[in-house]
């Protein structure tokens, strides 16, 4: 999830993980562009094709900050011959949408990947997606990009390729506001008990809506910090796990609880992300661990957001103690070809994808979002930009070799477990109405309900 606190401005940043996806051969793409959930003008006749594409990537939420102003780019590029329109969707009930759409025959020929399981139990089944092996053949500028683990994820034993697999990462760590919070050292070259020490009385912005967000990185961190827990999330990283009571887990889940006593923000429980980010940028709270996107929070023209004298240019970027960093790297791109829409109409999508894994669009994004693209060779242009931002400049220089990435420990949990069951228990856990060893039994339950359905 990736989420930014509300503005009426929209900063012109971008934000949105950029990995693309694909799929398999597969259904009659002879019906009109309307009967198959798109729209489209012949090439023959010399009409622009137009291709729509159903997302959440617009209005207030984070992706919308790369994503409208590369459509626009890509549309003024290609005017006269391609043109994509946005149909927005609401985030939480996108996975839906696009089963509604399969399932009338519907689906257009460009979508955003949907919840894994549902790739897994309908789309991989049902032969919904169009192989994306042709189009990185035809394109190895972007086939040398993608991240090993990634292309392994994304192959299937036929030799499909669902996505087009991840080339950028976006390693998750924290923020800190220094005019409250002022370490001697990196907080990601402490251990957990000298970070919580050095906290004294200041807060962490937690939250128990919106999936938990910022409550379940920092878990995933206190886990990752316990013995064997490294190990444990990178074991389940790309699959699901059905047993949470594990020592590593329910260890961290027990230091959560006592954490959450003295350095919870005082609007934790029952607080979305908005929340959550209010309180950092109201000085209620000097910590809160979240994305790179959420960089562009901090500059003067996002000032609009804070309060009580917060200073974007007081924030500091660092990832967790113990040298640890969330990111998921077995996983499926973020937009998905179909076997939906006509072939003009899958042109299109071939050429937006294209067009936004070029290496100025990918530069541009990196520059912003503060995400890391291993095999890309950085251009002169890009190298002093990053100069001009200090934050990106910090995530990207704290990150090595030596820095332990795992995945976060809500990828990892059947989606109904991490999208209720474990923001409902946070909050009687917290409250002394269950215990930690309660908490994870109950996940545990949940967790094997799921996957028996």
């Amino acid at each position: 999830m990736k989420k930014r606190f509300v503005s009426i401005l929209l900063v012109a940043a971008m934000t949105a993980s950029l990995a693309a996806c694909g799929g398999s051969n597969g259904g009659d793409n002879s019906a009109s562009a309307t009967e198959k959930g798109g729209k489209t003008e012949s090439a023959s006749d010399g009409g622009e094709i137009t291709l729509t594409i159903p997302t959440y990537f617009v209005g207030e939420n984070v992706g919308a900050i790369y994503f409208e102003p590369a459509v626009e780019r890509f549309n003024e590029a290609n005017k006269g011959k391609y043109h994509i329109e946005l149909e927005e969707v609401v985030e939480a009930s996108y996975t839906d949408k696009i089963s509604q759409l399969a399932q009338s025959d519907a689906l257009p020929a460009l979508i955003q990947t949907p919840d894994k399981e549902w790739i897994q139990t309908a789309m991989i089944p049902g032969k919904l997606y169009y192989p994306m092996n042709d189009f990185l053949d035809e394109h190895p500028e972007i086939k040398e990009l993608c991240v090993d683990s990634s292309v392994e994820y994304c192959t299937q034993e036929n030799g499909d390729i669902i996505s087009v697999p991840a080339v950028t990462l976006s390693n998750v760590g924290l923020y800190y506001n220094s005019a409250l919070y002022s370490p001697e050292k990196t907080v990601s070259s402490m251990t957990m008990d000298e970070f919580i020490s050095s906290l004294g009385d200041n807060k962490l912005a937690f939250q128990t809506v919106d999936d938990a967000w910022t409550s379940a990185l920092f878990l995933t961190a206190l886990i990752a910090n316990e013995d064997g827990g490294k190990e444990w999330l990178q074991s389940n990283e790309g699959t699901k796990c059905y047993d949470y009571t594990e020592p590593a887990f329910v260890n961290a889940v027990t230091k959560l609880t006592e954490i959450w006593k003295t350095n919870a923000s005082s609007n934790a429980v029952g607080a979305a992300y908005a929340d959550a980010a209010n309180a950092f940028m109201s000085d209620q709270a000097a910590v809160i661990c979240n994305g790179p996107w959420m960089n562009s929070e901090f500059v003067d023209s996002a000032s609009d957001n804070w309060s009580n004298g917060f200073n974007g240019a007081d924030v500091n970027a660092d990832y967790y103690p113990g040298n640890v960093s969330i990111c998921d790297t077995k996983v499926f791109g973020r937009w998905t070809l179909t076997n939906g829409g006509t072939d003009e109409e899958r042109e299109c999508a071939e050429a937006f994808l294209a067009f936004i894994y070029s290496k100025d669009e990918l530069e541009t994004f990196a520059l912003t979002e503060g995400c890391q693209i291993p095999n890309l060779t950085y251009s002169d242009e890009f190298l002093s930009k990053l100069d001009e931002k200090p934050l990106v400049k910090q995530q990207a220089e704290l990150l090595t070799s030596d820095t332990n990435i795992v995945p976060n420990v809500k990828t990892i949990m059947p989606d109904s477990v991490a999208t209720s069951v474990f923001g409902t228990n946070l909050v009687q856990l917290v409250n002394g109405q269950i215990t930690p060893e309660e908490f994870c039994e109950t996940l545990t339950t949940k967790a094997a309900e799921a996957g028996d359905k």
